[in-house]
């Protein structure tokens, strides 16, 4: 009898420290999202719009907002806040400034991030960058070509960030999300690049018009903290905003990506180049996503069935784990969607040579062609950075 006295205490022991426990879990963050805005630039206007578009929905009081916002000189310092929960007046709070720098530098994007995990700690983290955006492509390429330049992502006064810079800036597996609230950003060469940074991208393989995604901002944002991260609802939201804009404004395509599939995607897609006696198509018969004269956004699935429709096959399957949702107008602005396969590529043209160039030094080139581990592509990924 007297070992059952002792042992009713320990029993209540346990029971209290596992209660304890479960409060604990239930008292700390689920998720932290940072919202990164390099608006030093004519997107400049836009980031106040939706800082307060995003604040405005903001009602969860136990879970991590944040945005950096670097808008364009003299209109504030660059900050990292934090929105605050009120059912009356949601608001947001500094709590980082920050000198003025290259919002679109890899050091000051990778030091934002740092501030953002180390400050707010949580169960799991969600990343969503707005600024202008080009794909895969040089700066300058996207208007000019035939030009030679050295980056691809977000903008600050004329600054841009090659693609592998912002893919190292980032964490590897960190992130449970990427969303790009920027231009022409659903390729397959972005997506290889950013496959070991989250779980899943949420991009859209033609531009973004403005206002993009800030009139349904204070819903949207939401889905980002349901238990597990609504993405599907996200893009279904936006698109049913899109899809009933009069004109040209009813223009939308949004993807969302399991970039855990990209290597399976990478595989099956060297197989059917290594079967195919040329990679190279007429530019004209292939779904394109460009609204102006140079044609560089093509869609993977259109160009990969016309390419070898007999190991097409394989590529749909493949495919079909690596697209999980894809939404798409009939048309954007004045390009009619036929296809729409989630993911686009660029295709080899004779008329760029030096974008050509460039684009052997992506890290989906050098999968998918078998060169990733040539001393000439290594050579040629280190002049991506000169």
């Amino acid at each position: 009898m007297r070992y059952l006295y002792l042992f009713i205490p320990i029993l209540y022991m346990l029971a209290s420290c596992t209660e304890e426990h479960r409060e604990e879990e239930l008292l700390q963050p689920r998720r932290t999202v940072l919202v990164y805005m390099a608006g030093d630039n004519n997107l400049s206007d836009e980031t106040y719009i939706k800082a307060d578009s995003i604040t405005a929905g903001w009602h969860n009081r136990r879970d991590n907002l944040l945005i950096y916002r670097d808008a364009r000189g003299g209109k504030g310092t660059p900050s990292l806040m934090r929105v605050v929960a009120d059912d009356v007046n949601p608001r947001t709070e500094v709590v980082k400034e920050y000198p003025e720098d290259n919002s679109a530098g890899a050091e000051v994007f990778s030091g934002v991030v740092q501030d953002a995990l180390s400050l707010y700690p949580a169960q799991s983290y969600g990343l969503l960058v707005f600024s202008h955006g080009t794909g895969w492509l040089p700066a300058g390429m996207f208007e000019t070509p035939r030009s030679v330049s050295a980056r691809s992502i977000m903008e600050d006064n004329g600054r841009e960030m090659e693609l592998a810079d912002f893919a190292a800036a980032i964490p590897d597996h960190t992130f449970g999300f990427i969303v790009l609230e920027a231009c022409l950003m659903a390729g397959v060469e972005v997506a290889y690049e950013l496959r070991s940074k989250a779980d899943y991208l949420v991009a859209s393989s033609a531009e973004i018009l403005s206002p993009g995604f800030s009139p349904v901002y204070p819903e949207l944002i939401n889905y980002l903290f349901e238990d597990d991260a609504n993405l599907k609802g996200f893009i279904h939201r936006y698109y049913d905003y899109c899809n009933a804009l009069p004109d040209v404004y009813r223009s939308a395509t949004l993807s969302l990506i399991d970039l855990r599939a990209m290597d399976a995607l990478a595989e099956v897609t060297r197989t059917v180049f290594e079967h195919t006696e040329s990679k190279t198509m007429e530019t004209g018969t292939v779904q394109s996503f460009d609204r102006g004269s140079h044609k560089l956004f093509f869609d993977f699935g259109d160009y990969m069935e016309q390419l070898n429709p007999a190991l097409y096959p394989k590529v749909k399957s493949a495919l079909s784990k690596a697209v999980l949702y894809k939404a798409a107008t009939p048309s954007f602005v004045n390009v009619p969607i036929v296809r729409h396969s989630g993911l686009a590529v660029y295709m080899e043209q004779a008329n760029y040579p030096e974008l050509n160039r460039a684009y052997h030094r992506t890290a989906w080139y050098g999968a998918v062609s078998g060169n990733a581990d040539d001393a000439e592509y290594a050579d040629e990924r280190g002049y991506m950075n000169e």
